[in-house]
């Protein structure tokens, strides 16, 4: 083999080395998203506040936006949200969740996207739940369904939520189903939420499609 066949082949090799590293690293960046999120579910099921607290960044763009709850901005907003004292009066302001809630939340159908720079990614995530919650007066077995579209980054080489949106679809009653009564709206924040609200929330049968943060995998429009 010529020097020059044996220099061009070594770089044809190290090109191809370059890839299957950055493939290994987006694969990485993308189970770290997935396993991120999923901790979420657990935490909030179970009133875990400063576990869930840990999962955001400390960018002073971050943010929470729950449908009729509201938008909270920045870090002292991120901390309302999860402070669930504040949540629910019928519990007299329990600081843990009494034995008769239940929040069971699990994301389906991830489609994660991480920037080029690796620093930056986007997911978009169906989370199913199954409840217990105070509404109306009383304890009601809820069926749910909603869309998350979530903005994440990386810092110090860990992945955490900078922007977490969800798009509730039905939040109904079990009794009942989705077709008679589609959403029973959350109780409202003690305090309120400090940066606004919703303008997005948009339940079932409204038709509603929440914008996909990725163009068509085929078409790439």
């Amino acid at each position: 083999m010529k020097s020059n066949d044996l220099e061009t082949e070594i770089t044809a090799l190290g090109e191809t080395v370059r890839q299957l590293e950055a493939k290994i690293r987006r694969s990485e960046d993308i189970e770290a998203i997935k396993k991120l999120q999923r901790a979420y579910g657990y935490y909030l099921e179970h009133w875990q506040e400063e576990e869930l607290i840990g999962l955001w960044s400390h960018d002073p763009d971050i943010s929470v936006e729950i449908n009729d709850f509201g938008l909270f901005k920045g870090w002292e907003g991120v901390q309302s949200c999860f402070h669930f004292e504040d949540h629910y009066p019928a519990y007299g302001h329990a600081k843990k969740a009494p034995p008769e809630y239940l929040h069971i939340l699990i994301p389906l159908a991830g489609i994660v996207d991480v920037d080029p720079d690796g620093k930056n990614a986007k997911g978009r995530w169906y989370g199913y739940f199954l409840g217990a919650m105070p509404r109306e007066g009383q304890t009601r077995a809820l069926i749910g369904c909603g869309i998350w579209e979530n903005e994440y980054v990386k810092e110090n080489g860990i992945w955490k939520f900078k922007k977490l949106f969800w798009s509730e679809i039905i939040s109904s009653p079990l009794e009942e189903g989705w077709v008679k009564k589609p959403s029973i709206l959350n109780p409202p924040h003690r305090y309120g939420p400090p940066s606004g609200t919703n303008t997005r929330f948009a339940p079932y049968p409204s038709g509603y499609i929440l914008p996909y943060h990725y163009k068509n995998p085929v078409t790439g429009k």
